[in-house]
């Protein structure tokens, strides 16, 4: 059994208000400490600093620094990946082995942009090498539509969604895609995989399917739960409680 915590959109600010965020991941980590049996590693989705100062890494490795167990970040679209990357000593993407996974750490942001991109012969190349076992693959940017306009309209483009779900048929052993972005929990299904994106520690988006107007409302936050068994793997969402 392997089990894989996943967090997402910390969005830390420093030195100005930070609507609650700081003392959010704190309860996060809280809670990721008390799960029996303890998670593996944990996975952080992006977008860990608000305007990708290097500030905000310094408070976010301060404040992941009690979790026991390996932290896997990646960037997302508020981040700066090379100052995050300096601060945690991790490339933008790579291959971890969490247990019985291999995870898949894609980087979808594009400098300056809102949305994203993914680099499908890379990641084809990553799966190639990971035939054997099980795998994960995480990115920022989901490869599915949140039915929030919004939303959609800052993901990752058709084409690439429509590539990805082909490139997913020939490797039946990716288990699960996660990613964050969206701040709500949602599942859907490409190339017959899983799809599921993280809640935000913090704040979460509003739920209005269709609508154009889009705000963040203090909800309760949330984390998802991986878990490896002889093979598949089940997610559960596990919220948290606000102070």
């Amino acid at each position: 059994m392997t089990i894989l915590a996943q967090i997402s959109d910390l969005h830390l600010r420093v030195g100005e208000d930070d609507r609650g965020a700081e003392r959010a991941l704190r309860a996060a980590v809280a809670a990721l400490l008390e799960l029996r049996p303890a998670p593996d590693s944990v996975l952080v989705s992006g977008d860990l600093g608000e305007r990708g100062d290097p500030a905000e890494y310094a408070l976010a490795r301060e404040l992941l620094a009690p979790l026991p167990m390996p932290v896997h970040v990646l960037a997302g679209n508020h981040d700066d990946h090379e100052a995050m990357s300096e601060a945690f000593g991790t490339p933008v993407r790579y291959t971890a082995e969490v247990g019985e996974l291999a995870l898949v750490v894609c980087h979808t942001p594009l400098p300056g942009r809102m949305e994203g991109r993914l680099d499908l012969d890379w990641l084809e190349a990553e799966l190639e090498a990971a035939r054997r076992g099980p795998v994960m693959v995480a990115m920022h940017h989901p490869p599915l539509l949140t039915g929030i306009p919004v939303l959609d309209d800052i993901g990752l483009p058709a084409h690439e969604r429509a590539a990805l779900g082909e490139l997913l048929t020939r490797f039946p052993n990716v288990r699960r895609v996660v990613a964050g972005h969206v701040h709500r929990g949602a599942f859907g299904v490409l190339g017959g995989c899983g799809v599921v994106t993280a809640p935000s520690t913090n704040l979460q988006a509003t739920l209005e399917i269709g609508a154009g107007a889009f705000d963040f409302r203090a909800e309760p936050p949330g984390f998802l739960l991986h878990v490896e068994l002889d093979g598949e793997i089940v997610t559960h969402l596990q919220a948290l409680t606000r102070d």
